[in-house]
């Protein structure tokens, strides 16, 4: 755990909770992709807000975005068909990503990572305190040059049994798998590949 990967989480801890662990990472090749029923229509920026308001009322109308329809039952088995030929081709190279439904505690994990911000931040940092286990997303802008972390995800410590790093028959430097009490895991990639040993064993798993 280096000083500037701790230094970014101190603020998101709670009164006399104690850091024990963080791993900047990102999710790994194999993970499923955004659901349909997940996808969030395209936002305008504020520009585009400020130019609508000043034109005319009906040119307003006109250009209202409608309103997204109801994801129906064919388009989802669909989506569901392509996305199980899609998942088996990457897992046939990378491995699995994930392990149990979306109704599991790393289905939950993913759909909040998904559904946190229009756009899925590239960048995690995973965190075990004594008391609970933390996703925090880097949404630094552009211009900036360092990140900047916002609280995505937290659990009860007793949620997470730990961490799995390198796991066998994986061929991927860094990876390591978020282990949830009820059974099912999600894979994560360490930025830094020698980090997922040393997070392993400071968290235990």
């Amino acid at each position: 755990m280096n000083k500037a990967s701790r230094d970014r989480v101190q603020p998101f801890l709670q009164l006399g909770e104690g850091l024990l662990a963080v791993c900047e990472c990102e999710t790994a090749p194999g993970v499923p992709e955004r659901p349909v029923w997940l996808r969030q229509p395209p936002q305008e920026s504020e520009l585009e807000r400020r130019v609508k308001s000043r034109l005319p009322g009906a040119v307003q109308r006109f250009l209202r975005p409608n309103e997204p329809k109801p994801v129906t039952r064919f388009e989802r088995t669909m989506e569901g068909a392509e996305q199980a030929t899609d998942n088996a081709l990457t897992r046939a190279t990378h491995g699995k990503g994930m392990h149990g439904g979306w109704e599991s505690q790393a289905g939950q994990f993913l759909v909040t990572h998904y559904s946190a911000a229009r756009l899925p931040a590239t960048t995690l940092a995973v965190a075990f305190t004594d008391r609970r286990v933390l996703a925090l997303a880097d949404r630094a802008k552009l211009w900036q040059t360092s990140r900047a972390y916002e609280l995505q995800w937290e659990t009860p410590r007793s949620t997470v049994l730990g961490v799995r790093a390198n796991p066998k028959g994986v061929l991927q430097r860094g990876r390591f798998e978020l282990v949830f009490a009820d059974g099912s895991w999600i894979a994560l990639v360490a930025t830094v590949p020698t980090h997922a040993e040393s997070f392993a064993a400071q968290v235990g798993g």
